[in-house]
């Protein structure tokens, strides 16, 4: 077996199961490929898989200026992810080449195609590189439901939605922010974006619990919501893994947190410690909480297509399956009717999605609003800060795709203030 040929053919096998069965990188059967391998193997099969789902659509383009017949599934894989390598991640075009005709070999494909397109692409490599993509190139549900988008939105997207994420990171307060050890670019008095991109987790100020990640779209809801009183009671239904929660321990805020799945509980818990937080924890379906316990304010990150998250999930356009909108929407409203039962009068939803979707955003919200009158949309102003970032906001909305802001890629997000009046 030639050096790396094997973890490229775990690699091309997570990618299959990915794409064939719609598994996620967090997939028991995955992860289990996962750790077994050392730390240089993770970081390299990670780089490989990420990019060639981030890239297979650019990928699909170039194979198809290449080879006219129809492709086997195995094949159509094989060859993004050793394109993603040769054209992408500029790694040696031969040992790509060579130990991807032996995983053909292998798969009982064509080893003789395999090896003279990627051949004929390493010399084209640089050219290849700078292949343009069309709306038209995404699946069709993507497509259908992005109906709304201006032609303008539509090329920002293009333009965005395959770039690695930054890593945006939340301090416990200003004085934790203040003695982080190395560099940031600063986001608000609280948080910034990571220059150094090494392992987290070897950072000692990491290890003391004086900080915790959370993508900028996700952190600036509840940065922009003013508590009025220390003595709010406040439920995140879907908590796990933490941040917007850790957002109001870290203000000394009653907090209740709740996620109904029990294996994103222990991350939870896991999470606490490491930052020292103490909180009533519950592992249960939101949907069923006695109506007798009430709130003053109940998070609602609503589970959704997740496409704002899509250059840190790529496998949602990777996998051969669409999102159940059908079955999304429906636990989008019953989530939204919970909330208005448990909550107190004065008291506010904060509903959120890591999607920028019409049907999961503004139309749930409009739906919710004709059906409980007692209930008015608050104005989404912003917060004093020195940062404008009036380009996320749009008609008392949080709404944007995948974006960037001080030249940092953030994910794409949509947040609404929902007042209970009477």
């Amino acid at each position: 077996m030639i050096k790396g040929e094997k973890i490229r053919f775990e690699i091309h096998n997570i990618l299959f199961s990915i794409y064939k069965f719609n598994k996620t990188l967090n997939n028991p059967s995955i992860k289990k490929i996962i750790d077994k391998q050392d730390k240089e193997n993770i970081s390299f099969l990670y780089n490989v898989t990420l990019n060639s789902m981030r890239y297979h659509l650019h990928c699909i383009r170039i194979i198809n200026n290449y080879i006219k017949k129809k492709l086997r599934d195995q094949e159509k894989i094989l060859l993004i992810s050793a394109i993603t390598q040769i054209v992408f991640l500029n790694f040696k075009e031969y040992a790509v080449i060579n130990c991807s005709v032996e995983i053909a070999k292998k798969l009982k494909l064509y080893p003789g195609l395999i090896n003279a397109t990627l051949k004929k692409i390493a010399k084209n490599k640089n050219k290849l590189k700078e292949i343009k993509i069309q709306f038209s190139d995404f699946p069709s549900w993507f497509q259908k439901e992005t109906a709304f988008l201006s032609d303008n939105k539509k090329r920002e997207f293009i333009n965005n939605f395959y770039k690695e994420p930054d890593i945006h990171i939340v301090f416990k307060n200003e004085e934790k922010f203040k003695n982080f050890e190395e560099k940031l670019i600063k986001t608000s008095s609280i948080s910034g974006f990571l220059l150094d991109k090494k392992i987290i987790k070897n950072k000692k100020s990491f290890i003391d619990g004086d900080w915790w990640v959370q993508d900028f779209s996700s952190f600036f809801p509840l940065h922009n919501y003013k508590v009025k009183n220390r003595n709010m009671r406040f439920l995140d239904a879907c908590a796990a893994p933490g941040g917007k929660s850790f957002q109001l321990l870290s203000k000394n805020c009653e907090v209740v947190l709740n996620d109904k799945n029990q294996n994103r509980i222990k991350i939870l818990k896991s999470n606490l410690k490491r930052l020292k937080f103490n909180s009533k924890i519950l592992n249960k379906d939101f949907l069923k909480f006695d109506e007798k316990e009430k709130f003053d304010v109940i998070i609602i990150d609503a589970p959704c297509s997740s496409i704002g998250t899509i250059r840190r999930n790529p496998e949602i356009f990777f996998k051969n399956k669409n999102p159940n909108f059908r079955q999304l929407i429906t636990l989008q409203e019953n989530m939204l009717k919970k909330g208005s039962h448990l909550l107190n009068k004065d008291g506010c939803i904060i509903y959120m999605t890591c999607s920028f979707l019409k049907i999961e955003t503004l139309d749930q919200i409009s739906k919710f609003l004709k059906q409980n009158s007692n209930f008015i949309l608050s104005n989404f102003k912003l917060i004093s800060n020195p940062f404008n970032y009036s380009k996320l906001i749009k008609n008392d909305f949080m709404i944007t795709l995948p974006n960037n802001i001080f030249d940092k890629n953030i994910d794409g997000y949509f947040a609404a203030y929902l007042n209970k009046i009477k």
